[in-house]
Protein backbone atom coordinates (compact mmCIF):
# COMPACT_ATOMS: atom_id res chain seq x y z
CA UNK A 1 0.00 0.00 0.00
CA UNK A 2 1.77 3.25 -1.22
CA UNK A 3 2.28 5.84 1.18
CA UNK A 4 1.57 8.40 -1.17
CA UNK A 5 -1.59 8.09 -0.96
CA UNK A 6 -4.47 9.81 1.14
CA UNK A 7 -6.95 8.19 3.05
CA UNK A 8 -10.63 9.09 2.64
CA UNK A 9 -13.08 8.12 5.34
CA UNK A 10 -16.42 8.02 4.02
CA UNK A 11 -18.58 9.09 7.05
CA UNK A 12 -22.40 7.51 8.13
CA UNK A 13 -24.17 8.17 11.00
CA UNK A 14 -27.21 5.86 11.51
CA UNK A 15 -30.27 5.59 13.76
CA UNK A 16 -32.64 2.46 13.38
CA UNK A 17 -32.68 2.55 9.45
CA UNK A 18 -30.92 -0.92 8.75
CA UNK A 19 -31.98 -1.56 5.67
CA UNK A 20 -31.59 2.21 3.77
CA UNK A 21 -27.65 1.82 5.40
CA UNK A 22 -27.51 -1.51 3.38
CA UNK A 23 -28.18 -0.11 0.54
CA UNK A 24 -26.04 3.16 1.31
CA UNK A 25 -22.93 1.17 1.75
CA UNK A 26 -23.95 -0.83 -1.30
CA UNK A 27 -23.55 1.91 -3.26
CA UNK A 28 -20.28 2.73 -1.74
CA UNK A 29 -18.80 -0.14 -2.17
CA UNK A 30 -19.55 0.10 -6.53
CA UNK A 31 -18.25 3.60 -6.72
CA UNK A 32 -14.68 4.28 -8.80
CA UNK A 33 -11.81 4.61 -6.69
CA UNK A 34 -9.18 6.73 -7.72
CA UNK A 35 -5.40 5.92 -7.83
CA UNK A 36 -4.33 8.64 -5.37
CA UNK A 37 -7.02 7.39 -2.87
CA UNK A 38 -7.50 4.44 -0.18
CA UNK A 39 -11.25 4.90 0.82
CA UNK A 40 -12.58 3.69 4.21
CA UNK A 41 -15.90 3.91 5.45
CA UNK A 42 -16.57 4.38 8.91
CA UNK A 43 -20.45 3.73 10.67
CA UNK A 44 -21.18 5.28 13.86
CA UNK A 45 -24.48 3.95 14.94
CA UNK A 46 -26.52 6.43 17.37
CA UNK A 47 -28.50 3.39 18.88
CA UNK A 48 -27.27 1.91 21.93
CA UNK A 49 -28.91 -1.46 21.27
CA UNK A 50 -26.84 -1.54 18.09
CA UNK A 51 -29.99 -2.28 15.95
CA UNK A 52 -27.55 -1.81 12.28
CA UNK A 53 -24.61 -3.98 13.74
CA UNK A 54 -26.34 -7.08 12.12
CA UNK A 55 -27.16 -5.32 8.72
CA UNK A 56 -23.91 -3.53 8.21
CA UNK A 57 -21.88 -7.08 9.23
CA UNK A 58 -23.51 -8.81 6.24
CA UNK A 59 -23.03 -6.21 3.93
CA UNK A 60 -19.61 -5.56 4.46
CA UNK A 61 -18.97 -8.82 2.90
CA UNK A 62 -19.83 -7.94 -0.14
CA UNK A 63 -18.00 -4.76 -0.65
CA UNK A 64 -13.85 -4.67 -1.16
CA UNK A 65 -13.40 -1.25 0.97
CA UNK A 66 -12.33 -1.51 4.68
CA UNK A 67 -15.43 -0.98 6.35
CA UNK A 68 -15.90 0.09 10.33
CA UNK A 69 -18.96 0.16 13.18
CA UNK A 70 -18.82 1.94 16.38
CA UNK A 71 -21.83 2.63 18.44
CA UNK A 72 -22.45 6.07 19.91
CA UNK A 73 -24.89 5.99 22.90
CA UNK A 74 -25.18 9.69 23.51
CA UNK A 75 -28.61 10.23 21.82
CA UNK A 76 -28.05 13.05 18.88
CA UNK A 77 -26.94 13.92 15.76
CA UNK A 78 -23.78 16.22 16.50
CA UNK A 79 -23.26 13.31 18.99
CA UNK A 80 -22.94 10.79 16.18
CA UNK A 81 -21.43 13.37 14.16
CA UNK A 82 -18.86 14.03 16.70
CA UNK A 83 -17.92 10.47 17.18
CA UNK A 84 -17.54 10.31 12.80
CA UNK A 85 -14.87 12.76 13.98
CA UNK A 86 -13.35 11.36 16.36
CA UNK A 87 -13.00 8.14 14.47
CA UNK A 88 -11.55 9.38 11.48
CA UNK A 89 -8.23 10.78 13.49
CA UNK A 90 -8.25 6.97 14.86
CA UNK A 91 -7.78 6.00 11.37
CA UNK A 92 -5.60 8.49 10.34
CA UNK A 93 -7.45 10.19 7.61
CA UNK A 94 -6.65 12.51 5.58
CA UNK A 95 -10.12 13.68 4.03
CA UNK A 96 -13.52 13.24 5.39
CA UNK A 97 -16.77 12.60 3.17
CA UNK A 98 -19.94 12.75 4.92
CA UNK A 99 -23.05 10.92 3.69
CA UNK A 100 -26.28 10.09 5.21
CA UNK A 101 -27.58 6.78 5.81
CA UNK A 102 -30.68 6.95 3.23
CA UNK A 103 -28.28 8.46 0.64
CA UNK A 104 -27.04 6.43 -2.55
CA UNK A 105 -23.36 7.66 -3.85
CA UNK A 106 -23.37 7.96 -8.35
CA UNK A 107 -20.63 5.22 -9.11
CA UNK A 108 -18.05 8.69 -10.40
CA UNK A 109 -18.81 10.77 -6.60
CA UNK A 110 -15.65 9.92 -5.36
CA UNK A 111 -13.39 10.41 -8.62
CA UNK A 112 -14.93 13.75 -9.44
CA UNK A 113 -14.52 14.99 -5.67
CA UNK A 114 -10.94 14.61 -5.69
CA UNK A 115 -10.83 15.94 -8.80
CA UNK A 116 -12.49 18.86 -7.72
CA UNK A 117 -10.04 19.72 -4.65
CA UNK A 118 -7.02 19.20 -7.26
CA UNK A 119 -8.88 21.52 -9.59
CA UNK A 120 -10.14 24.29 -6.78
CA UNK A 121 -7.16 23.75 -3.93
CA UNK A 122 -9.82 23.95 -1.49
CA UNK A 123 -10.63 22.62 1.98
CA UNK A 124 -14.33 21.65 1.46
CA UNK A 125 -16.02 20.19 -1.52
CA UNK A 126 -19.56 20.09 -1.59
CA UNK A 127 -21.92 18.42 -4.08
CA UNK A 128 -25.66 18.06 -4.94
CA UNK A 129 -28.32 15.51 -3.16
CA UNK A 130 -30.57 14.34 -6.02
CA UNK A 131 -34.09 13.33 -4.32
CA UNK A 132 -34.77 9.57 -6.05
CA UNK A 133 -37.42 7.35 -5.23
CA UNK A 134 -35.24 3.98 -5.90
CA UNK A 135 -33.48 1.81 -3.93
CA UNK A 136 -30.01 1.60 -6.28
CA UNK A 137 -28.31 4.95 -7.34
CA UNK A 138 -29.05 5.59 -10.97
CA UNK A 139 -25.97 6.19 -13.95
CA UNK A 140 -27.66 8.77 -14.82
CA UNK A 141 -28.23 12.32 -13.85
CA UNK A 142 -28.88 16.11 -14.54
CA UNK A 143 -26.66 18.90 -13.31
CA UNK A 144 -28.56 22.29 -12.35
CA UNK A 145 -27.43 25.08 -14.75
CA UNK A 146 -28.33 27.72 -11.38
CA UNK A 147 -25.59 25.97 -9.48
CA UNK A 148 -22.52 25.44 -11.98
CA UNK A 149 -18.99 24.19 -10.56
CA UNK A 150 -16.55 26.40 -8.53
CA UNK A 151 -19.18 28.58 -7.46
CA UNK A 152 -19.23 29.10 -3.54
CA UNK A 153 -21.91 27.31 -1.74
CA UNK A 154 -24.62 29.61 0.54
CA UNK A 155 -24.78 26.87 2.88
CA UNK A 156 -23.40 23.48 3.11
CA UNK A 157 -25.07 20.52 4.33
CA UNK A 158 -23.52 16.98 5.81
CA UNK A 159 -25.42 15.17 3.16
CA UNK A 160 -22.75 15.58 0.30
CA UNK A 161 -19.66 16.90 1.79
CA UNK A 162 -15.93 16.03 1.47
CA UNK A 163 -13.44 18.13 3.61
CA UNK A 164 -9.69 18.39 4.81
CA UNK A 165 -9.02 16.97 8.32
CA UNK A 166 -7.22 20.12 8.99
CA UNK A 167 -10.48 21.65 10.18
CA UNK A 168 -10.78 19.25 12.69
CA UNK A 169 -7.03 19.18 13.54
CA UNK A 170 -5.91 22.43 12.99
CA UNK A 171 -9.25 24.37 13.66
CA UNK A 172 -10.33 21.76 16.60
CA UNK A 173 -13.40 22.12 14.99
CA UNK A 174 -17.09 20.18 15.77
CA UNK A 175 -20.31 19.84 15.65
CA UNK A 176 -21.92 22.41 18.55
CA UNK A 177 -23.99 20.07 20.40
CA UNK A 178 -26.73 22.81 20.84
CA UNK A 179 -28.35 21.88 17.38
CA UNK A 180 -27.96 17.82 18.69
CA UNK A 181 -32.07 17.60 18.16
CA UNK A 182 -33.06 20.54 15.92
CA UNK A 183 -30.43 20.10 12.99
CA UNK A 184 -28.70 22.81 11.17
CA UNK A 185 -25.66 21.30 12.65
CA UNK A 186 -24.11 21.27 8.95
CA UNK A 187 -24.92 24.06 8.29
CA UNK A 188 -23.52 25.47 11.25
CA UNK A 189 -20.14 23.50 11.39
CA UNK A 190 -19.14 24.57 7.48
CA UNK A 191 -19.97 28.40 8.07
CA UNK A 192 -17.55 28.37 11.27
CA UNK A 193 -15.09 27.11 8.85
CA UNK A 194 -15.66 29.39 6.43
CA UNK A 195 -15.47 32.10 9.08
CA UNK A 196 -11.70 30.53 9.86
CA UNK A 197 -10.62 30.69 6.01
CA UNK A 198 -11.16 27.58 4.65
CA UNK A 199 -12.11 27.48 0.91
CA UNK A 200 -15.38 25.42 0.20
CA UNK A 201 -16.20 25.24 -4.09
CA UNK A 202 -19.63 23.65 -5.46
CA UNK A 203 -19.19 20.88 -7.56
CA UNK A 204 -22.46 20.02 -9.61
CA UNK A 205 -20.79 16.44 -11.16
CA UNK A 206 -20.28 14.73 -7.67
CA UNK A 207 -23.57 12.87 -6.78
CA UNK A 208 -25.40 11.82 -4.25
CA UNK A 209 -28.87 10.60 -4.32
CA UNK A 210 -31.76 10.20 -2.01
CA UNK A 211 -34.02 7.43 -1.42
CA UNK A 212 -37.62 9.49 -0.75
CA UNK A 213 -39.50 6.80 1.32
CA UNK A 214 -43.08 6.66 1.31
CA UNK A 215 -43.67 8.16 4.65
CA UNK A 216 -41.80 11.53 3.51
CA UNK A 217 -44.26 11.36 0.14
CA UNK A 218 -47.16 12.50 1.53
CA UNK A 219 -48.34 16.43 2.48
CA UNK A 220 -48.29 15.95 5.91
CA UNK A 221 -44.57 14.91 5.54
CA UNK A 222 -44.50 18.47 3.73
CA UNK A 223 -45.78 20.37 6.63
CA UNK A 224 -43.45 18.81 9.07
CA UNK A 225 -40.44 19.43 6.87
CA UNK A 226 -40.69 22.89 6.47
CA UNK A 227 -42.43 23.76 10.16
CA UNK A 228 -39.16 22.59 11.19
CA UNK A 229 -36.82 23.54 8.38
CA UNK A 230 -38.18 27.09 9.60
CA UNK A 231 -37.29 26.81 13.17
CA UNK A 232 -33.67 25.49 12.84
CA UNK A 233 -33.08 28.69 10.56
CA UNK A 234 -34.40 30.88 13.27
CA UNK A 235 -32.34 28.95 16.30
CA UNK A 236 -29.11 28.68 14.39
CA UNK A 237 -29.29 32.59 13.83
CA UNK A 238 -30.27 33.13 17.54
CA UNK A 239 -27.36 30.89 18.71
CA UNK A 240 -24.77 33.44 17.30
CA UNK A 241 -26.95 36.71 17.77
CA UNK A 242 -29.34 38.09 19.97
CA UNK A 243 -33.75 37.59 20.36
CA UNK A 244 -34.32 41.35 19.56
CA UNK A 245 -31.84 40.86 16.14
CA UNK A 246 -33.80 37.54 15.69
CA UNK A 247 -37.03 39.26 15.85
CA UNK A 248 -36.27 42.08 13.51
CA UNK A 249 -34.72 39.97 10.76
CA UNK A 250 -37.27 36.99 10.53
CA UNK A 251 -40.89 38.47 11.59
CA UNK A 252 -40.67 40.63 7.95
CA UNK A 253 -39.98 37.13 6.90
CA UNK A 254 -42.33 35.08 8.12
CA UNK A 255 -45.16 38.27 7.34
CA UNK A 256 -43.83 37.82 3.75
CA UNK A 257 -43.70 33.58 3.95
CA UNK A 258 -47.93 34.40 4.73
CA UNK A 259 -48.73 36.71 2.32
CA UNK A 260 -46.68 34.32 -0.15
CA UNK A 261 -48.84 31.33 1.21
CA UNK A 262 -52.17 33.71 0.70
CA UNK A 263 -51.24 34.24 -2.72
CA UNK A 264 -50.78 30.37 -3.64
CA UNK A 265 -53.79 29.54 -2.26
CA UNK A 266 -55.75 31.82 -4.18
CA UNK A 267 -54.06 30.59 -7.45
CA UNK A 268 -54.23 27.37 -6.65
CA UNK A 269 -57.99 27.92 -6.28
CA UNK A 270 -58.72 29.64 -9.41
CA UNK A 271 -55.43 28.60 -11.84
CA UNK A 272 -53.43 25.73 -10.97
CA UNK A 273 -54.38 23.26 -7.65
CA UNK A 274 -51.83 20.66 -7.22
CA UNK A 275 -48.98 22.80 -7.56
CA UNK A 276 -49.91 25.91 -5.76
CA UNK A 277 -51.69 23.81 -3.11
CA UNK A 278 -47.91 22.26 -2.23
CA UNK A 279 -46.38 26.32 -2.71
CA UNK A 280 -48.89 27.09 0.24
CA UNK A 281 -47.86 24.45 2.39
CA UNK A 282 -44.60 25.41 1.97
CA UNK A 283 -45.14 29.17 2.61
CA UNK A 284 -47.23 28.71 5.45
CA UNK A 285 -45.65 26.72 7.58
CA UNK A 286 -42.28 27.50 6.56
CA UNK A 287 -43.60 31.45 7.92
CA UNK A 288 -45.10 29.65 11.00
CA UNK A 289 -41.69 27.86 11.46
CA UNK A 290 -40.16 31.44 12.04
CA UNK A 291 -42.36 32.20 14.69
CA UNK A 292 -42.37 29.01 16.53
CA UNK A 293 -38.29 29.80 16.40
CA UNK A 294 -39.00 33.30 17.84
CA UNK A 295 -41.21 32.05 20.35
CA UNK A 296 -39.47 29.15 21.96
CA UNK A 297 -41.80 26.61 20.07
CA UNK A 298 -39.40 23.92 19.60
CA UNK A 299 -39.65 20.49 17.46
CA UNK A 300 -36.93 18.33 18.06
CA UNK A 301 -36.90 15.80 15.09
CA UNK A 302 -33.71 13.97 16.06
CA UNK A 303 -34.95 12.97 19.42
CA UNK A 304 -36.88 9.79 18.19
Amino acid sequence: MSQSKKIVAICVATYKRPELLVNCIESIGQIEIPETIIPIIIVVDNDKDRTAESSFTAIINKIEIDAYYYVEPDRGICSARNCLLEKTLQHNADYIAFVDDDELAHSLWLVNMIKGLEKYKCEIIAGPVIPIYETTAPLDFTTDPKRPAGMVPRNIPAGNVLFDTKLIKELELRFDRYFDFIGCEDFDFFDRAVKMKMKSVWLDDAIIFETITPDRQTRKYLMHRHLTGGINVVMRFRRHHSLLHAWLRYLPKALGKFIGAFCSIIMAIFISREQNVNKFIIKLFNGAGYICGLTNIIIERYRY
